[in-house]
């Protein structure tokens, strides 16, 4: 899961803004241990007030090099529909691996959440396969849990924890904890100004994300960025297949709030 991230089922992303922002993509720093040798390539995420919801897509090409000199393509699309309300979730996810000749191996999921008024949530994907399974209870889904992190933030709590569902394991939720820094203003390590941040609060945010029931406390996948109150994210570190890459905010416009 690249994605852009207990509670009930009531979550509310309103505090968010619409954006269309661009990253540029490298390398992070301390990759020692992976044949990769450099990266190179850009994210573009949109995030739509539908009013009732929030629209997404983020889409993402990456070149990677590796040390014997031969490249190869990675690409991401994640495209969601979010409720504001927290009880119905939408995801088409599309991940391909090529080797540099055009030649690739895709993978996909689609399918849709909902949650009943009792607060039982059950998701039905169709791609790769029909599937069909429950959710745990208070699960949240990816804005829902943005919105979370800010909210605790805001009010001094450090770690959060949540069942987070995005689709990318089409019937299964991953548990998510966050470990939050002090937030600061005008904090800028994205090499330009962006005048939409200024004066906007942001939070250094660890993620991990724990696939099934562990015995042991080592994640699967791991992240970190720098969030802003209003959900835009400056900085941005994930795992993709044993290596690092920073996302770095390159370019940011924030959309009018849609005449509802």
């Amino acid at each position: 899961s690249v994605g852009m991230p207990a509670l009930s089922g009531s979550a509310r992303a309103d505090d968010l803004v619409a954006h269309h922002a661009t990253y540029a993509l490298s390398l992070a720093p301390g990759n020692a241990n992976s044949s990769i040798t450099g990266a190179d390539g850009v994210m573009v995420y949109d995030q739509k007030d539908t009013c009732d919801g929030w629209a997404t897509d983020l889409k993402m090409k990456v070149i990677l090099s590796d040390d014997s000199g031969g490249a190869r393509t990675m690409e991401v699309s994640q495209v969601y529909w979010e409720s504001k309300s927290g009880k119905s979730f939408r995801f088409m996810t599309k991940s391909t691996v090529g080797d540099g000749s055009g030649a690739g191996q895709s993978t996909q999921t689609r399918g849709e959440v909902r949650i009943d008024s009792a607060g039982k949530a059950s998701v039905v994907a169709d791609q790769p396969v029909h599937a069909e399974a429950k959710l745990p209870a208070g699960v949240v889904f990816p804005l829902g849990q943005t919105d979370l992190v800010i909210k605790q933030a805001a009010a001094g709590e450090t770690f959060v924890s949540a069942e987070v569902f995005d689709g990318t394991i089409p019937t299964q939720a991953v548990q998510e904890t966050a470990l939050i820094g002090a937030g600061e203003k005008d904090w800028n390590d994205m090499g330009k100004k962006f005048p939409d941040l200024a004066g906007v609060t942001s939070y250094p945010v660890g993620l991990a994300y724990f696939i099934g029931d562990k015995a042991d406390s080592t994640p699967d996948s791991e992240q970190s960025m720098r969030l802003y109150a209003n959900g835009v994210v400056g900085l941005f570190e994930f795992d993709l297949g044993g290596f690092k890459i920073r996302a770095l905010l390159d370019q940011l416009k924030l959309q009018p709030a849609p005449g509802c």
